[in-house]
């Protein structure tokens, strides 16, 4: 009896798996495996009933009990998990992408086995460094020949530096990409913190990638998530003749406090997380002693955190930190989750997403109630268990919602030169 699994393909690419001449009407189970970059092995299982035809196909057959319930032919996928004892556990990807295998029994007895592989990205992407006009990021792009969808600045978030992954995925999609730092990478010159950063530095970035000759001058989009979600909506306002699209996760329309992770930044100072022409843009400050806070034991739920922030802020307060999305000429992605526990994303998305609106702009909001604040990647284990900042979220709410959530991004992104 034949295993029939989607070839090697990219992690956004669609997934199932089908089986034929199985006995009609029996149970079978179908496991998963795939090992992580550190050698855990991360497993799944889930049970079906063969149809009356003697076929099992994970897009109509629903899981009736296993790790996952329902029908959902990615379903055993984001339902992989580590052994229950290992902790810190989040799925760290192998280069280029994890091999999975699977596994049909039937009666206690293993019927047929299959073997796949999902790409982080092609294998045949143009990447180079890029250090000039005081920039410090990587250029990835498709192969010379491809088809191009467009281009666009990728900003990673608070965590800093180079997050090469989600970039890399963008241009096997077709994008030529700048993934850029803009703190927090040592020996790089870029500032240490995430303390007004200034928002030339962006624009430049957006200059030179529109100079490129694949480019050839066309407008691009922004993309990030969380900080850098904050930053992509900034730039798309700023800069409206040089960006087409912006495509936010897990963010939304203020600006907060900067974030000193060094505790070197000179106290009683001005602490945004952005600049203009020397000057820190307004924002809201945090009302925590965050000594206190992380002197507990984790993991750690920040959104109250940004609540209280809000509470405590005047209207001019807000006001004056509200990002002007309305000036940003072409259309906007915001993506959330009810149960981010970074910040609260969904709120805070409403106010960009009011002001596009009240603007008659466009305006796209993907949001789930279930759903946390790790939203980026599709086709990788959600499960998450760490002592640090949570993520929240479901785990099945989450695999969705990020599925939507990357075909939205590069249909966004790919608007600008359509």
């Amino acid at each position: 009896m034949p295993l029939n699994v989607t070839p090697d393909a990219l992690l956004s690419a669609p997934f199932n798996l089908q089986a034929s001449d199985l006995p009609p009407f029996t149970g079978v189970t179908v496991t998963a495996e795939t090992t992580d970059l550190h050698g855990e092995v991360w497993r799944s299982s889930a049970t079906f009933r063969t149809r009356g035809d003697g076929q099992l196909n994970l897009a109509r057959s629903p899981a009736m009990a296993g790790s996952y319930r329902g029908i959902d032919p990615s379903g055993l996928i984001w339902s992989l998990r580590p052994r229950p004892d290992l902790f810190p556990a989040f799925f760290e990807m192998p280069p280029g992408g994890y091999d999975l295998t699977l596994s049909l029994t039937m009666g206690g007895q293993e019927q047929a086995r299959a073997t796949t592989r999902r790409l982080s990205h092609l294998q045949d992407l143009r990447v180079e460094d890029v250090r000039d006009n005081g920039l410090y990021g990587q250029l990835l792009a498709p192969a010379s020949g491809r088809d191009l969808r467009g281009a666009c600045l990728f900003l990673g978030g608070s965590e800093g530096g180079l997050y090469g992954t989600v970039a890399a995925l963008l241009a096997s999609e077709g994008f030529v990409v700048l993934n850029l730092a803009y703190f927090g990478l040592p020996h790089s010159g870029l500032p240490a913190d995430l303390i007004n950063i200034p928002l030339e530095y962006f624009h430049e970035a957006v200059r030179w990638l529109r100079a490129r000759p694949e480019v050839a001058g066309r407008r691009v989009g922004v993309t990030g998530a969380s900080k850098g979600a904050e930053a992509a909506l900034l730039i798309g306002s700023m800069f409206p003749s040089d960006v087409g699209a912006v495509a936010a996760i897990a963010s939304g329309g203020l600006i907060f406090e900067g974030i000193d992770r060094t505790r070197q930044f000179p106290a009683g100072q001005p602490m945004s997380s952005w600049a203009w022409g020397g000057n820190p843009l307004p924002y809201i400050p945090y009302q925590t002693d965050w000594s206190a806070f992380f002197g507990g034991s984790g993991p750690y739920n920040m959104t109250p955190i940004h609540r209280e922030a809000m509470a405590r802020a005047s209207r001019e307060d807000i006001a004056v930190a509200t990002i002007q999305v309305e000036r940003i000429a072409g259309p906007v992605l915001l993506v959330s989750g009810g149960e981010d526990q970074v910040w609260p994303a969904t709120e805070l998305s409403q106010v960009a997403q009011l002001r596009r609106e009240q603007a008659g702009l466009h305006v796209q909001h993907l949001t789930d109630p279930a759903a946390g604040h790790s939203l980026s990647l599709p086709g990788l284990p959600t499960y998450i268990s760490v002592p640090w900042t949570a993520m929240g979220g479901e785990d099945q709410a989450n695999a969705h919602l990020q599925k939507l959530a990357w075909q939205a991004r590069v249909d966004t992104l790919g608007s600008v030169w359509e």
